[in-house]
Parts: structure tokens; C-alpha cells; sequence
């Protein structure tokens, strides 16, 4: 049913590309003419949208690279597939961070289109439910130039681009083949890597090298499989939000530490590359912590990186976990047993929030609203000693 009474029709083209990363990283497969009616949809969306509005776009701008000599008929077989593309979404939850196994959802992409062929336009609007995603975006989002955009001819460079453009601060992302091959909806082809390696990755390294995301990459094995790939690209310091959101409690984590937001890459791909895993991380914050509540540490944070990318306290997170093992035998991965009370003064605390806060690393929030956010969340709690100072312990 047409719905362009419900809003006005927008044809102002804006020149940056606003979308939540969830959308970025969502699994859908669109050909080369629907990735670029759904650039120019992105593109007609305003900063201050509070709702999605019909958009006109001229055919002529969606064949731009098209050899077809019958623009009806490829018009019309586009739209019948656009139409009814729908999007596979992780679920955005409270705090806006990805879970291993998080809620998803299928979403259809749009809320109708219609080609006017006298008029040389198609008529299109995003389905409502895509507004958390695309409108009044203020954290956990990624912007492109649309000018860099149109210079990719491929539908797979274009998600591509845009995959590298989340981290483009970092100027680096691992991915797992797998969870490419999915992202781009191929995951039923290219049995063969020769093959996903040729028409996939080398033809979007051959288009992204026009753009400012020029990349290169490494393939990474497990034996004689090819199981990851590790784009590098020149950091452009530009792709995360003004007010950084940490997608992982880690990242949150080592943030409320006084890390640098470009020191995560680093961490992220050792983790993801199993030098370590996540008690590790936890394991050196409180040991950093309390070698500074013991006057033997001064920067925590640098001593906290330090101690990641270096690893001179895993063999005293293994003692640890072995110990975890031997109390408790289990099948699956031991997690990791913190013997030792964590405690942390309140002024420390303090300390550190008024650090993010000047580094624009936290929310707009209060202290008391930062202790009950990062801490008592935690299981920490306040007490007071026979001196008088205040604590945040966890037992």
C-alpha cells in the first residue's frame, strides 16, 4: 500500500552517510543496482529526521554503471527483489554493545517502492522499524562521505568500505571468514577461498583503492585453513562518535582505566587471536589497581597497556586459572578465580571518572551516576573504614 501521504517527499541529498554500526554489520545480500538505491536512500536522510520520508530518486542516478539497454525492465526486476530484501539485525539492548550470541532480528528493508516511468523516478521509504538504526543517531554509529561511496561500482566493495569505515580509527579489522561471507550473503558460495579471494576481496581492494579506506590485508591459518582475514588501512581518526560507546564490558572496562580508545586495536586483535582471552584483561586491571592503591604504580593506565600487549603477567593468570581448574573441574574453559579482594578508594574513583569525562570517554553523567553505572553494576560496594575513607570493594 503507497504510504507518501504520511510525510512529504524528500529529494535533498545530504553528503554524509549516517548508519548504526549494527546496521553496517547486519547480514543481508543486495546486487550492485540495490546497493546503490539503498545509498541513495541513506542519502536522504537528515541529522534532525525524527521519522523516514518518501524519497525520490531519478533512475538515472541508479544506472550510472548499468550496460542494460532496457531501463524499464531493469528498473522493474530491481525494485521487485529491493522491495523484499529483508535485513538479519542484532537487537540493540541498554547498553548499545554486540553480545557473542545477541537477540537478532529480520527486518524487511523497506515500507514500499514504486516506479514512475513518465516521471523517470523511483518512489521509496525505509520500513519504521529500521529508525533506530538510521535516525537521531547520537552513540555507536559510523559516518562516510557519500562522495567515496559512489566511487565503488561493486555491491561487496560497498559493504566492504563501510565494514573497514567502523574502524577506521584503528586502522585495522580482523574478521572471521565465516562471519565476512555472512555479512555479505555468500556464505552458501565460494566453497573454494581462491575464488572468494579473487572476486570478493582483491576487486574491493582494486575499487577501495580509489577511496580514502585503501586497504591491504593478511590471511590468517589454523593449519592449512584460511580462517581470518586482517584488513590494514591508513587510521583516519574519524569514524568513532564524539562520545565513544564501548561495544564489550572489556572495552568498557579498560576505558574506565584511562586506555586510550586507539590503544583497544592492539588489545582486540590479541584477543582475537588468542593470545589471551578475557579474564586476562580483568586479571591485570585489578592487579594494576592495587599495585597503584600500593604506591608502586603511577600511571595505570600505561602500566595496564603495558602489561596486555607485553603479556609479562600470563603465567600468573595461568597459576590462577589452574587453581580455578583444580577447585572446580569443569569441561568447557576455566574462568578466571581473582583470589585477591579488589578494592579501590573512593577518590580514586573519582579521579578516574573526572579523567574520562575531560577525555570525552564516558556519557554526560554525574559521579554518583558513573559509580552506579561502572561499579555497583559490578558488584562493588561502599564502605566506609575506622579512618574515614570511603571504598569500593568487591569481594
Amino acid at each position: 500500500m503507497k504510504q507518501n501521504a504520511l510525510v512529504k517527499v524528500d529529494n535533498a541529498v545530504h553528503p554524509l552517510i549516517v548508519q548504526h554500526n549494527a546496521l553496517i554489520n547486519a547480514r543481508f545480500e543486495l546486487n550492485t543496482t540495490e546497493s546503490r538505491l539503498f545509498l541513495a536512500l541513506l542519502s536522504r536522510i537528515g541529522r534532525d529526521d525524527t521519522q523516514f520520508q518518501v524519497c525520490q530518486i531519478p533512475v538515472r542516478e541508479l544506472m550510472a554503471h548499468s550496460s542494460s539497454n532496457s531501463t524499464y525492465d531493469l528498473v522493474r526486476k530491481t525494485l521487485k527483489h529491493f522491495a523484499s530484501r529483508t535485513l538479519l539485525i542484532e537487537k540493540l539492548d541498554a547498553t548499545a554493545r554486540r553480545n557473542n550470541k545477541p537477540d537478532f532480528s529480520i527486518l524487511p528493508l523497506l515500507a514500499f517502492a514504486e516506479y514512475k516511468h513518465r516521471e523517470g523516478v523511483v518512489e521509496a521509504r525505509f520500513n519504521d522499524l529500521l529508525m533506530p538504526y538510521l535516525l537521531q543517531l547520537r552513540e555507536n554509529f559510523t559516518k562516510a562521505q557519500l562522495t567515496e561511496l559512489l566511487k565503488l561500482k561493486s555491491s561487496n566493495a560497498y559493504r566492504i568500505y563501510l565494514l573497514l569505515r567502523e574502524y577506521a580509527a584503528f586502522g585495522k579489522r580482523v574478521m572471521a571468514v565465516a562471519d565476512l561471507k555472512s555479512i555479505l550473503g555468500v556464505e552458501e558460495e565460494y566453497d573454494r577461498f581462491t575464488n572468494f579471494k579473487a572476486r570478493i576481496l582483491d576487486r574491493a581492494k582494486s575499487e577501495l583503492a580509489q577511496t580514502d579506506m585503501a586497504f591491504t590485508y593478511v590471511l590468517e591459518k589454523q593449519g592449512r585453513t584460511i580462517t581470518h582475514i586482517c584488513f590494514l588501512f591508513k587510521p583516519t581518526g574519524t569514524a568513532l562518535p564524539v562520545h565513544p560507546v564501548p561495544e564489550t564490558d572489556w572495552e568498557a572496562t579498560l576505558l574506565e582505566a584511562g586506555i586510550a580508545v586507539k590503544s583497544l586495536a592492539s588489545i582486540k586483535t590479541q584477543l582475537e587471536n588468542g593470545y589471551y582471552d578475557e579474564g586476562y584483561i580483568y586479571f591485570v586491571v585489578a592487579y594494576v589497581r592495587r599495585q597503584a592503591a600500593a604506591g608502586k604504580v603511577k600511571k595505570v593506565g600505561g602500566a595496564i597497556y603495558k602489561s596486555l600487549v607485553e603479556g609479562y603477567l600470563l603465567e600468573d593468570y595461568r597459576r590462577q586459572v589452574r587453581r580455578g581448574r583444580a577447585e572446580e573441574p569443569t569441561r568447557g574453559p576455566a574462568k578466571p578465580v581473582l583470589s585477591l579482594q579488589e578494592r579501590h578508594t573512593l577518590d580514586d574513583i573519582h579521579a578516574m571518572y573526572e579523567t574520562m569525562q575531560q577525555r570525552k570517554l564516558i556519557p554526560d553523567e554525574t559521579f554518583e551516576e558513573n559509580v552506579a553505572r561502572v561499579w555497583l553494576s559490578a558488584g562493588f560496594r561502599q564502605e566506609t573504614d575506622a579512618q574515614g575513607i570511603q571504598w569500593l570493594i568487591k569481594p
